[in-house]
C-alpha cells in the first residue's frame, strides 16, 4: 500500500513512478487528495466537537444547577461527533480501497523501460556449460517419454497438471529436501503454512485486488495460494517485532496454485508453466534500512541451489515496465536451457519496501522508540518443476537417461533416472 502522505508530498515522483509501470493514476490521485482532504477537515471537525464536549463536561461539574441543559447539549455534540467519526471512516475506507490499486513504485536505481526486452543482465554463471551436453533435448521429450504421467493425469485434472513416479518421483523429493537443508544451514526457519487462505491475507501480500483472475478461489470465499509467500509472509500481521527480533528469515515446501489466466498458449509443453506445482519459497521480514542486505541474502539463498547443482544460470535485472505490481525491486535468476537453448526464470528475488507491511499493519520500533513499517522480501529458492527441467536438460545422456546430480546423490540410491 502507498503512503498517502508522502504520495501527496511528492506527487510528481509517484505519478512518474506509475507510468514507469505503466500505470496512468492522474484522476485516480486527484480524487485520492480530494477525499484525503475532506478526510482531514472531518476529522479537525469531530476534534472540535469532542473539544467543546470535554468543555461541557466541565461545566457540568463546575455549575450543577445548569445540569439538565448542560446534558441536553452535550448529547447533541456527541452525536455530532459520532457522525463525523463515521464519515471520517468511511473517506479513509474509500481512500484505502482506491490505493489497493496503486502499485509500488520501482527504485530510482531500476532501468526505466517498457518490459522484458528492457531488462538488464547483471551477471551469467558457469556459462562454460552451456550446450556443453551434447544430448540435451527439451524437458519433455525425456520426461513424457514414460517417466512422467500426462495422460492420465490430465484424466484425473485437467490439463497442465503432471504426476511424477518411480525415480523421477524420488528425484522431485530430493531436489525439495536440498533446497531446505541448504536454507536451513544458513540459519533459516522451516515453516509448515496452509495452503488455503483468506482474502485478508491474499491482500495483505498484493494479490488482491490486482491478480484475482490468476487466484484459485474456493466457494466458501478463501484462496488456494500462488506462493507460500502470502501465508509465510502473513505470519507476522498485525504486529509489533522488537528490533532484537530482525530479520526474520523463513522458508516453506509448498504446493501452488495458479489458474494462469494471462499466459495462455505459452509453455503449454512441459513442466514450465503449471496449474499446480512444488516450490520452495525464502521470505524475509527486514529491518527498516537494511534493504540491500536482505535482499542479497535472499538471492545468495536462491542462486547457491544452482551452484551446487552445477547449473548454469544469469541474474536479470527487471526494468520498471516489468517488474511485478508490489515489487520496488526484482532480480529474476534464469536457468540455462540447452534443450531449447535459452535462459528460463527460475526464481524472481523482490523487495517490497513497506509496500506489504502497511497493508499488514506489521510494525517494528526505531531507537527512539517510535513505531516504524518493516520491510518485507520474497524469493523462490527455487521452484521444484523449473529445476527438475533444468537438470534433465543439462544431465541427460545418449539413454535419454538423466545423470543424478552430484549434489543429490546422498537422498537417492541410484545414479540415472
Amino acid at each position: 500500500m502507498i503512503d498517502i502522505k508522502k504520495l501527496i508530498e511528492n506527487e510528481e515522483k509517484f505519478l512518474k513512478g506509475f507510468e514507469n509501470k505503466k500505470y496512468d493514476l492522474k484522476e485516480e490521485v486527484n480524487v485520492v487528495k480530494e477525499k484525503y482532504n475532506n478526510y482531514i477537515s472531518v476529522l479537525q471537525e469531530e476534534q472540535t466537537l469532542r473539544e467543546t464536549l470535554n468543555k461541557l463536561t466541565a461545566e457540568i461539574k463546575n455549575d450543577p444547577s445548569k445540569i439538565e441543559e448542560i446534558k441536553k447539549e452535550a448529547s447533541a455534540v456527541s452525536s455530532q461527533a459520532k457522525e463525523k467519526g463515521n464519515e471520517a471512516t468511511e473517506l479513509l475506507n474509500e481512500i484505502n480501497t482506491i490505493l489497493s490499486h496503486f502499485p509500488n513504485i520501482a527504485l530510482e536505481s531500476v532501468v526505466v523501460g517498457n518490459g522484458e526486452e528492457d531488462n538488464k543482465v547483471i551477471s551469467i554463471h558457469h556459462e562454460e556449460l552451456n550446450n556443453k551436453n551434447e544430448n540435451a533435448v527439451p524437458h519433455w521429450e525425456v520426461l513424457e517419454d514414460g517417466r512422467i504421467l500426462t495422460e492420465e493425469t490430465a484424466y484425473i485434472s485437467g490439463a497442465r497438471h503432471v504426476s511424477y513416479k518411480g525415480k523421477t518421483a524420488q528425484i522431485v523429493r530430493a531436489i525439495e529436501q536440498l533446497m531446505i537443508d541448504t536454507h536451513l544451514g544458513e540459519g533459516v526457519s522451516l515453516v509448515e503454512p496452509p495452503v488455503m487462505v483468506n482474502k485478508e491475507a491474499m491482500f495483505n501480500t498484493g494479490q488482491l485486488p490486482k491478480f484475482e483472475e490468476d487466484l484459485f478461489k474456493l466457494d466458501n470465499g478463501q484462496y488456494l495460494i500462488p506462493t507460500a509467500e502470502v501465508p509465510v509472509t502473513n505470519m507476522v500481521a498485525g504486529k509489533i517485532i522488537s528490533p532484537e527480533e530482525l530479520p526474520i528469515r523463513m522458508t516453506a515446501a509448498t504446493s501452488c496454485f495458479r489458474s494462469e489466466a494471462g499466459s495462455a498458449g505459452r509453455d503449454t509443453r512441459g513442466i514450465i508453466r503449471l496449474h499446480q506445482f512444488r516450490k520452495v519459497e525464502l521470505v524475509t521480514i527486514g529491518k527498516p534500512g537494511e534493504d540491500e542486505k536482505d535482499f542479497n541474502t535472499i538471492l545468495g539463498l536462491a542462486t547457491s541451489i544452482l551452484d551446487k547443482l552445477n547449473l548454469p544460470y544469469r541474474l536479470v535485472e527487471l526494468c520498471t515496465g516489468d517488474t511485478s505490481f508490489g515489487s520496488e525491486r526484482t532480480v529474476d535468476i534464469e536457468v540455462y536451457m540447452p534443450g531449447v537453448k535459452a535462459y528460463r526464470e527460475i526464481s524472481s528475488v523482490s523487495r517490497f519496501g513497506t509496500f506489504q507491511s502497511r497493508r499488514m499493519k506489521t510494525r517494528t520500533k526505531n531507537e527512539d522508540g517510535k513505531k516504524e513499517f518493516v520491510n518485507t522480501f520474497n524469493g523462490s529458492g527455487l521452484a521444484i518443476e523449473r529445476t527438475l527441467a533444468a537438470i534433465v536438460e543439462n544431465y541427460v545422456n545418449e539413454n535419454k537417461e538423466v545423470v543424478v546430480p552430484d549434489a543429490l546423490k546422498k537422498y537417492v540410491d541410484f545414479d540415472t533416472f
